[in-house]
């Protein structure tokens, strides 16, 4: 078979256009991929930032975004009031004004050349209506990219229609008023350390006012408004309003007039004793641990709480200030005084907003025996029948200095009834070192002394006490000091806590100073109820302490806390400042006094805790100038004693007055005149006053004294039945040193009342220790001369 031939293949050919037209589309290709890749690769920082921007970040430029568009408007809620426990208003809110200018929209009216002078206008007007500098208005407007400046907080409702009348009156843009709260304290400064105040923003900065700061503030509502550019209203706008939640409101176990009688009798035992460095006290409900009264004197008006309210601490103050005027300003000397001068003004008002009842600690001194003699009945290291010998000094196994009792000659034999009466430390520490160091220290832990008590009020502390190891080694000093009151602090409100428990069965309460919280409407949204921690001492201690405390009062140190008409229990108590030192470095001489009492102690119902903090004294001596002992039988006690007389009465614990009793109780003499003899003699007998006449007409025409006046029971009066009364006038004699059937005597002859306040007792050892009126006063005959009489025995 013949093989076909095929023709050759021919090449193709490609022209030079084809050739370049592929070359072409190579490099687009090229190009298309690298521009997609490049165009990925930048635009994933973008998705990135998208991803942050919309998806991260979304709630934070939601709120700027928001913020940029809207304007704010602050609806300030109402601060809840703050009543006493029977809805007497001690802190409430009244409506004032803030006056604020709109620098922002000031700048844009003074473009149109009209109103070129607007700002100078509104400076002239606003420094005569609000007393401000024209300056200081310039100040505020200079910054147009704000909205808000404040001229003057919290102006007073006729000062605020002043303003209202000078922007209408002149068309005035740019100036404007917002409703503010003041806090208002109506009783100045009672309780004062308790209640506490507000700043300016109505923040709560002290007292009940800090601690409940959260309840009492409420929730601020907004009314929230659209805003262009700068600021500027928007043609189309929207407004949403957010009402504002009111605080809630405090009904307080405090007693505005309870605390009144304290606060007036602290401030008379200052006066009276001339104690330096101020007082405080407590009056607690024994068996709720109500707090009833709390007080630091000296105080300050919560209403203007910057301004420093002793006198003398004020005056020096001054003084600083001024000298510091004097040097040149700017100067290194200028400089360093005029710092100095602002620390003691913050140290002076910080010094007066302090509470020393919750935030203090200080040496109880023989107060705290009350403590001692309970623990040591409690656990059985010594019993009613055990006797003790003070000899007046005794020196003891473990202690290297010679213990002294505050009598020096001694006390001689004692029960242990008469121990607690004598307030004899000699006993105390024979009585220490039966209980033991680690016994003696679990009693201290159950009374709460190595706690806080809890009570609702801020910078409680806790004291400084013994560690058990310091109180049960191998010397017995601490152990020996700690029991009758020394070397160791306490708080006022823990020692309050302790005697209430000694007295009430045992029982150591949680004090609280808040009763009920209220609601805006007035509901109840909490009570605070009585709270039991733990029974620390039987009833049965608890029962004997009653009968001891009492027997302090009759018949030993405390005798000046005799109130007539109840039976009182309690503890006298002297302390020193043994780690307080003068300018020089030296230990001061300083003292507290000091008495808590409890009444009636037949039936408990309030304790009294009253501390007088450095009596002047005669340097290097235990004497005032005026040569009164200084101790805490001596002006703790009576001052106590003041204050169940007002209070006792007052919160319905009625006085069941004996015959003698009746002669320590002033009488408020009736108004007798026109009446016939037997209806005077009717109304007079009825208050225990006896009278004599003086004529023969058929109705009294006068009395002496005057009907309002007060005389000591069972005294006589003068009722003139016809005749003219003759006022004399008489001179009032001293009284001090002198017996009481002396001053009795002395009384008769210069024509006087005796109202006689402090023992009962009448024998030898008794004395006039202070009289109110001076001696060499001019009065009218038969004036009421108050004279306080104590016993030797006073002393601690």
């Amino acid at each position: 078979m013949a093989l076909k031939l095929l023709p050759p293949k021919r090449e193709k050919t490609v022209s030079s256009a084809e050739q370049s037209q592929r070359a072409n589309r190579t490099v687009l290709r090229r190009t298309l991929f690298l521009m997609i890749l490049c165009g990925v690769v930048l635009f994933i920082p973008l998705i990135f930032t998208l991803y942050r921007l919309m998806i991260v970040e979304h709630d934070k430029y939601e709120e700027l975004a928001i913020n940029n568009q809207t304007r704010y408007t602050n609806l300030t809620a109402s601060r809840g009031v703050i009543y006493d426990r029977n809805m007497n208003v001690l802190a409430t809110s009244a409506t004032v004004e803030t006056v604020f200018i709109d620098p922002n929209e000031i700048a844009t009216e003074m473009k149109d050349p009209a109103n070129s002078n607007l700002l100078d206008h509104i400076a002239r007007g606003l420094s005569e209506i609000l007393d401000v500098e024209t300056s200081f208005v310039y100040e505020q407007a200079a910054d147009t990219a704000y909205r808000y400046k404040v001229i003057r907080r919290k102006i007073s409702e006729e000062l605020a229609d002043q303003v209202r009348e000078f922007i209408n009156e002149n068309e005035i843009k740019g100036v404007y008023l917002e409703t503010d709260a003041q806090r208002y304290y109506p009783y100045s400064s009672l309780a004062a350390q308790v209640l506490g105040f507000v700043s300016r923003d109505n923040v709560g900065q002290e007292g009940l006012e800090a601690y409940y700061d959260s309840l009492l503030q409420g929730t601020a509502g907004k009314v929230v408004t659209s805003k262009g550019n700068y600021g500027s209203e928007m043609l189309y706008t929207y407004e949403k309003y957010y009402d504002a939640s009111d605080g809630d409101s405090f009904v307080l176990t405090i007693d505005a007039t309870v605390q009144s009688y304290l606060e007036k009798n602290l401030q008379n035992a200052i006066d009276k004793y001339g104690i330096l460095n101020g007082a405080f006290g407590i009056v607690m409900d024994v068996n709720t641990g109500e707090i009833v009264a709390m007080s630091t004197m000296g105080s300050y008006d919560p209403n203007h709480y910057q301004d420093v309210y002793d006198e003398e601490t004020a005056q020096t103050l001054e003084e600083q200030y001024q000298k510091a005027l004097l040097l040149r300003e700017g100067s290194p000397e200028y400089d360093a005084a005029m710092k100095a001068y602002n620390e003691a003004v913050a140290a002076a008002r910080l010094k007066q907003w302090r509470n020393r009842c919750v935030s203090d600690g200080y040496e109880p001194g023989s107060t705290f025996k009350l403590v001692t003699m309970a623990a040591a009945l409690d656990s059985g290291s010594v019993t009613v029948n055990d006797s003790f010998y003070c000899g007046g000094h005794e020196d003891f196994k473990g202690r290297d200095q010679t213990l002294s009792c505050w009598k020096s000659a001694g006390h001689g034999a004692e029960t242990l009834e008469e121990a607690l009466g004598n307030s004899c430390n000699i006993a105390f520490g024979h009585i220490g070192l039966r209980i033991g160091g680690e016994e003696f220290y679990d009693y201290i832990n159950s009374f709460g002394f190595l706690e806080q008590t809890g009570v609702d009020l801020p910078g409680e502390a806790k004291g400084l006490f013994f560690s058990k190891a310091d109180l049960s080694g191998a010397s017995t000093a601490s152990l020996i000091s700690a029991s009758f009151g020394q070397t160791f602090r306490i708080t006022p409100i823990q020692l309050v806590r302790a005697v209430a428990a000694i007295v009430n069965g045992g029982y150591l309460l949680e004090p609280h100073v808040v009763s009920t919280v209220l609601d805006a409407d007035g509901n109840v949204v909490q009570k605070n109820e009585r709270t039991v921690l733990r029974q620390v001492i039987s009833e049965e201690t608890s029962a004997t302490m009653r009968e001891f405390m009492e027997f302090v009062v009759t018949d030993g140190t405390a005798s000046n806390a005799y109130t007539p008409g109840y039976r009182v229990g309690g503890k006298t108590g002297t302390s020193e400042k043994i780690d307080e030192y003068d300018e020089n470095g030296k230990p001061v001489d300083d003292k507290i006094v000091s008495f808590i009492g409890v009444a009636p102690i037949n039936d408990p119902q309030y304790v009294v805790l009253v501390a007088l903090d450095t009596p002047e004294y005669v340097a290097g001596t235990s004497y005032t100038p005026h040569n009164q002992y200084i101790s805490g039988g001596l002006m703790g006690a009576p001052t106590v004693r003041d204050i169940f007389s007002d209070i006792l009465p007052y919160l319905g614990v009625e006085p069941d007055y004996s015959s003698d009793d009746i002669r320590g109780v002033n009488i408020t003499l009736p108004d007798v005149i026109g009446k016939t003899e037997s209806e005077a003699s009717e109304l007079l007998s009825a208050k225990s006053i006896t009278y004599r006449t003086v004529g023969n007409g058929s109705v009294v025409t006068d009395q002496l004294p005057s009907a309002g006046q007060e005389v000591p029971g069972h005294s006589e009066i003068v009722l003139y039945m016809g005749e003219e009364k003759v006022t004399e006038k008489t001179t009032v004699p001293n009284f001090i040193g002198y017996g009481v059937a002396d001053v009795n005597w002395l009384a008769n002859q210069y024509g006087l009342y005796i109202q006689a306040k402090g023992t009962d007792r009448t024998d030898v050892y008794v004395s006039a220790a202070y009289q109110d009126i001076p001696e060499g006063t001019e009065v009218d005959k038969w004036t009421t001369i108050t004279v306080e009489f104590t016993t030797g025995g006073a002393s601690d």
